[in-house]
């Protein structure tokens, strides 16, 4: 048994075209936006490095002293780990056989 099916399409070509027109443009401008400017004009990197420039300029008149700070902190808080002073005690011992 063997059944015919007659399909037929009426395409508006100014329509198609039309479309694919948009879509067109469409898909360079997002392509363009996305990756032939770089992070520079994406809004999430933009406002990160604002951010970043604002904070920078903020610390780096105190850069010195959050350093000697943050120095102290670490030292303060290493000396107190069990490992640490091991580490101390091997290097000590080490200097004192060389």
């Amino acid at each position: 048994m063997s059944h015919q099916v007659v399909l037929t399409f009426d395409v508006d070509e100014n329509k198609v075209q039309e479309n694919a027109e948009k879509e067109a443009g469409r898909q360079i401008a997002k392509q363009v936006i996305e990756h032939g400017f770089g992070p520079a004009y994406n809004r999430d990197s933009l406002m990160k490095n604002y951010v970043y420039s604002a904070i920078k300029e903020i610390l780096a008149p105190q850069k010195d002293e959050i350093i000697a700070d943050a120095i102290k902190e670490v030292v303060g808080n290493l000396h107190k780990t069990k490992v640490a002073k091991e580490r101390l005690a091997e290097a000590l011992d080490g200097e004192k056989g060389s």
